[in-house]
């Protein structure tokens, strides 16, 4: 959107008997033209952005159009039954999970508002407009899910989400084999390739509105943020440890050898359907075990579980530098326990292999925990954090990467009730390539035999118990069993959503701590250096009184490098962890000065994630026209981070700059349409370029629209006050006090 602004100059002189003279007033300057970018509003799918164009001479096609898979399976046998295995095709009523889910949703908000969800995961009924209606089990529309027609009759995709793309209204050309310019006029209808990563990010970016009918702005799952602004995006910003490039499509579609009865191209490849992920319960309750084997060689590894460091007494003979409530011991093997002492210990989970945060997806529904058991040298437990949480839905013990909304009153809902999300307490799934630390305390036993072995393991399960039991017991009655039965008589297939969920083992570890410990301590596959480096990258996530943490195990990391070359990239990503600590405890000097460090370590050009951690720092000390050149270079070099065009436009504000501020947010709000501080300073700045106009009412009214919540922070003291596990995981490398064993 633009809007102009014309200046009018309009002059006049007066002789000296008082008698006005004309003057010619100068050339109008050139209008001043300010781009803004305001959100996509719902349209005739509201509140989903689905749009569809007008169709061909008949019209648009009709659901059970789109609904028909055969017709494309005819050709394309292969990857019809690749995706008939994918949770692509059980996004709709069909998949038990689902439809429990979104019958309570439409029960408290009405059948209208579920086509917010329709635009995703049920097409064929929401361009009927039988979202609006009771869905029935028989209708076949509500059995197919996201179908190929969906994906590759998608168009002009936006990065808004909640389905923003334009779905062709022609009906899809049917090829005739035999007819060379009929299979050419099918594969240009149906190609995607242009589209890319794109067409996913449509879908997999969810939010909640008042579009949705709820008092709040909420974002939800939003996977395409965290990948542009990652490693695997390739542009540098993420981080400073190199990967090879990776999108969603190259992820979870990799290419394939096509088998000899499917159409393919001369090189016989293809892109799997299969959408492998994280949704082991779906493939497990079909009984698919070749679906739910790719499932889990994709998890296992996706993370890394160490116990990276012990807290022992003071008067301990640790080697590590002193931290609260004792001596560090790096990383925690052979650290000098005693019967009888206190002892904490952090582990470490890092996200390594996933584009974006881990576990993703709805990650209020996710049930990935850390189990931790110490025992003594006579193999007897002696405490415990997460052992029951596999069999107990009640367990309030374990550490979850997960996400904890609350409702208007500060409840912690365990359950994925949309319609009653105010405020997010917070979320402790892992940021891509980023790591987090979770402390685990206990008073050793007078008795324990030494040494003590301390095992951790992360575990992964695709939904909590609690959403289970709900999801069974609507399947049992109803439309659910009827749902059920359908699913037999139209696919063969079997579906149980009651029966156990498969539980994946992401990544273990064992130490040993105490006298004996090196005897019995297998050597690490990890060198020191990188299990201090993720520890310090960690606990860069403390609260600023406790950043003293950080930067002693950063520091101590350093003291373990390889010599010569080898060491050169490794020293660069534990300055830059450095120079994040310092800039958060306003020290912008050294953070400076250790950024320049890591600069000379790395090759030509540096990645731009050193701008990035440079003009934190200055911003951290409002040293504003310092900061714009390190923040202009990120934008510049990473175009596609949102969080770089948030910096510039912050900085640019404050430095007074309306113009550039508005021209940064507007970039930014091109890949987060509905970014709150990138809203604001459209806003702002436009409130200054154009004070009174409508286009300043409505960046400022939409800005209100998409803020954060103004009761956040009460809804999450209200939760801590209520509830022990909102008082313990709303903050960032909390305590666990570990169980001891009777």
């Amino acid at each position: 959107m633009r809007r102009t602004l014309l200046l009018v100059v309009v002059a006049a002189a007066c002789r000296g008997d008082g008698v006005p003279v004309t003057i010619d007033s100068p050339t109008p300057p050139e209008p001043v033209t300010f781009e803004t970018r305001l959100p996509q509003a719902p349209g005739p799918y509201a509140p989903s952005l689905l749009t569809m164009s007008a169709g061909g001479a008949d019209g648009p096609q009709a659901g059970d159009l789109l609904a028909d898979v055969d017709t494309c399976g005819s050709c394309h046998a292969e990857i019809t039954a690749q995706w008939q295995s994918s949770i692509h095709s059980f996004a709709s009523f069909a998949n038990p999970i689902y439809r429990a889910n979104i019958e309570v949703f439409r029960a408290n908000l009405g059948n209208e508002a579920s086509q917010h969800c329709g635009g995703c995961h049920d097409m064929p009924l929401e361009i009927d407009g039988a979202m609006k209606q009771r869905v029935a089990a028989d209708d076949l529309r509500a059995h197919t899910g996201v179908s190929c027609r969906v994906c590759h009759g998608a168009t002009a995709p936006t990065k808004d989400g909640n389905a923003s793309f334009v779905l062709n209204g022609t009906p899809m050309p049917t090829p005739n084999v035999d007819d060379p310019a009929s299979v050419a006029a099918h594969k240009a209808a149906v190609d995607v390739k242009p589209l890319g990563d794109e067409l996913c990010a449509t879908c997999h970016r969810g939010f909640l509105s008042p579009d949705l009918g709820v008092p709040v702005h909420l974002s939800g799952i939003d996977e395409p943020t965290a990948w542009r602004g990652s490693a695997w995006n390739g542009n540098g910003a993420g981080r400073v440890d190199k990967v090879d490039k990776q999108g969603c499509i190259s992820c979870h579609m990799p290419e394939v050898e096509a088998g000899p009865d499917e159409y393919a191209g001369a090189d016989r490849k293809l892109r799997a359907h299969t959408f492998a992920g994280g949704h082991t319960w779906m493939a497990a309750m079909r009984n698919d075990a070749a679906q739910l084997a790719r499932i889990q060689k994709m998890l296992v590894g996706a993370a890394s579980i160490d116990v990276a460091g012990a807290i022992v007494p003071a008067d301990a003979p640790a080697s590590g530098p002193s931290t609260i409530g004792g001596r560090w011991h790096l990383p925690a093997d052979g650290a000098p326990v005693r019967p009888g002492q206190a002892l904490a210990f952090d582990v470490v989970i890092r996200n390594l292999l996933t584009g974006h945060r881990f576990p993703g997806g709805v990650i209020d529904m996710q049930d990935t925990w850390v189990e931790v058991e110490v025992a003594d040298a006579r193999g007897k437990r002696l405490a415990s954090s997460g052992l029951a949480h596999a069999k107990r839905a009640d367990d309030t013990d374990a550490h979850v990467l997960r996400s904890y909304p609350v409702d208007d009153q500060g409840n912690l809902l365990q359950q994925h009730q949309l319609f009653g999300f105010r405020a997010v307490v917070s979320n402790q799934s892992v940021a891509t390539r980023d790591a987090v630390a979770v402390r685990y305390a206990m008073d050793v036993p007078a008795t324990a035999a030494l040494p003590l072995q301390v095992t951790a393991r992360l575990r992964h399960r695709t939904r909590s118990l609690e959403n289970q039991r709900v999801t069974c017991e609507a399947a049992k009655v109803g439309d659910g069993a009827a749902f059920l039965r359908q699913a037999l008589a139209l696919r063969d297939m079997v579906v149980d959503p009651c029966k156990p969920q498969p539980i994946t083992e992401i990544a273990s570890i064992a130490v040993w701590l105490g006298d004996g410990a090196a005897a019995r301590q297998a050597p690490s596959a990890r060198p020191a250096w990188e299990r201090s480096y993720e520890h310090g990258m960690a606990l860069t996530q403390v609260v600023t009184e406790r950043l003293e943490e950080a930067r002693g195990v950063l520091e101590h990391a350093l003291t373990q490098l390889p010599a010569g070359d080898a060491g050169k990239r490794p020293r660069a990503m534990i300055l830059v962890q450095l120079a994040s600590v310092a800039g958060k405890q306003g020290r912008a000097d050294d953070a400076l000065a250790l950024v320049a460090q890591a600069r000379a370590l790395l090759p030509t050009p540096s990645p731009p994630a050193l701008d990035a951690y440079a003009a934190d720092a200055l911003a951290r000390v409002w040293r504003w026209k310092e900061a714009e050149p390190f923040a202009r270079a990120v934008t510049e070099r990473a175009p596609a981070n949102t969080a770089a065009w948030v910096m510039l436009a912050r900085v640019r504000g404050s430095l007074g700059d309306d113009r550039g501020a508005l021209a940064a947010a507007v970039k930014g709000l091109e890949l987060a349409p509905r970014d709150s501080d990138l809203l604001r300073t459209q806003a702002t700045a436009l409130a200054q370029l154009l004070p009174g106009s409508d286009l300043a009412a409505k960046a400022l009214a939409a800005y209100d629209r998409f803020r954060a919540p103004d009761d956040a922070a009460q809804l999450r003291m209200a939760c801590a006050a209520a509830s022990k596990v909102c008082a313990r995981e709303r903050e960032l490398v909390h305590t666990h006090r570990l169980v001891p064993s009777r």
